[in-house]
């Protein structure tokens, strides 16, 4: 692996992008919210944006797709590599994720080589575990993605073997941790959502947590939240994530918080599954609901199983409605059909991915929920940092349903 670049350790005012960082943090009106979001967060998730463009480029490398002076699209790719049709969503990720860098510009539909360079993979990894030991992991997945873009784009093996394949279990463990702080930002928003739904004179909080996966939410959610949620049901459906939540969930929780812990599949009628309707404050999920094949029916399951006055809470990564571009994180999901095989509508869900506050209010309100808040907003601090996608989203029901 190459040495750190130059800035890697720079002070906070040395850092290059030091005054994009100074206007995002004032866009976000909310202080506590704004304390979630330090310069060490964003140093790290500029460097992951790099990251992403070096190993985009890489994967076109690897499989013969980057354009030459003449250009090329997506169609003329997948004829000429004889590519499968489903797998061109990653490869115009990448065109894509490169033109929005200018390291390909657009033209006539389709790419030509840009301006910009793109740095050494190795050197901007280098510069991000030096930054950010725990967030280190994401070149490691990023690195499989380039290594393997051959037999996925091939068609000789799927995203999910390539990425979970027993042998890369460790790193989505790492990956899906309150010590990758690219990830853990999903979290904290979250459990700060969740804790401005405490009710105010104490008594009972039940929450029910959906895809908690390795239990990074959940373990966020409860230290955060401590003795004011009573009851939290811990809920995954894939084995081995839910033995690594299961453990999380209970050493995280507080002495008068009863864990649950059960697996639930989101895609199947959650009654069957032991979920009585009207029985939680708050349904939670973390980086999950953007995966249901149809968003529709899995929001409809959550309302069911609020309360009177309960909310749906969901923090994810989210796309800016005006501002829309590729997302950084989506290089690696857009190789998973589970990912990508969903149920698309023009208003609350135009694409598969990660929606935008729009989607999301559209999709809320769809299902009766009210009062729909983008916490923080994040279309308002695109305005001033395009790359700005994380926000938890609540949606309230109606205190006489």
């Amino acid at each position: 692996m190459s040495e750190p670049t130059q800035d890697a350790c720079l002070e906070p005012e040395q850092h290059p992008k030091a005054a994009e960082f100074e206007r995002l943090r004032a866009a976000i009106a909310d202080e506590r919210v704004r304390a979630h979001f330090p310069f060490r967060f964003l140093a790290a998730n500029e460097a992951f944006a790099r990251l992403v463009d070096a190993a985009a480029y890489g994967i076109l490398s690897a499989v013969g797709a980057l354009p030459g002076p003449g250009g090329t699209s997506v169609r003329q790719a997948k004829q000429d590599l004889s590519i499968p049709w489903r797998k061109t969503v990653p490869l115009h990720f990448c065109y894509e994720k490169l033109a929005d860098a200018g390291v390909l510009a657009r033209e006539n539909g389709g790419y030509v080589p840009g301006a910009a360079p793109v740095a050494e993979f190795d050197d901007v990894a280098a510069e991000l575990a030096a930054r950010e030991p725990g967030a280190a992991v994401a070149a490691d997945i990023l690195r499989t993605l380039v290594d393997e873009a051959k037999r996925f784009f091939s068609g000789e093996a799927t995203g999910d073997e390539i990425l979970f394949a027993p042998d890369k279990l460790p790193l989505w463990l790492e990956y899906f941790s309150n010590g990758n702080l690219l990830y853990a930002i999903n979290n904290k928003v979250g459990a700060e959502a969740l804790a401005r739904l405490l009710p105010p004179a104490g008594g009972a909080f039940e929450v029910l947590e959906i895809g908690g996966g390795c239990g990074s939410g959940a373990e966020e959610a409860l230290r955060t939240l401590g003795s004011g949620i009573t009851r939290y049901r811990f809920t995954e459906v894939a084995e081995t994530f839910a033995r690594h939540g299961e453990r999380a969930a209970a050493a995280a929780a507080a002495p008068e918080t009863t864990v649950e812990p059960a697996r639930l599949d989101m895609t199947l009628p959650w009654a069957s599954q032991g979920v009585e309707p009207g029985t939680f404050d708050a349904v939670y999920a973390v980086n999950c609901f953007h995966v249901a094949p149809d968003l529709d029916f899995v929001v409809a399951e959550a309302v069911k199983a609020l309360k009177p006055g309960g909310a749906v809470v969901v923090s994810e990564c989210v796309r800016p409605t005006k501002l829309a571009r590729p997302i950084h994180a989506e290089i690696i999901f857009d190789f998973l059909d589970s990912f990508t095989d969903v149920i698309t509508d023009p208003v609350k869900r135009p694409t598969h991915g990660f929606l935008t506050p729009a989607a999301w209010r559209a999709t809320f309100e769809a299902a009766g929920l009210t009062d729909v808040t983008i916490l923080p907003d994040v279309d308002a601090i695109a305005e001033e940092y395009p790359d700005f996608v994380v926000g938890a989203v609540i949606a309230r029901a109606d205190t006489t349903r």
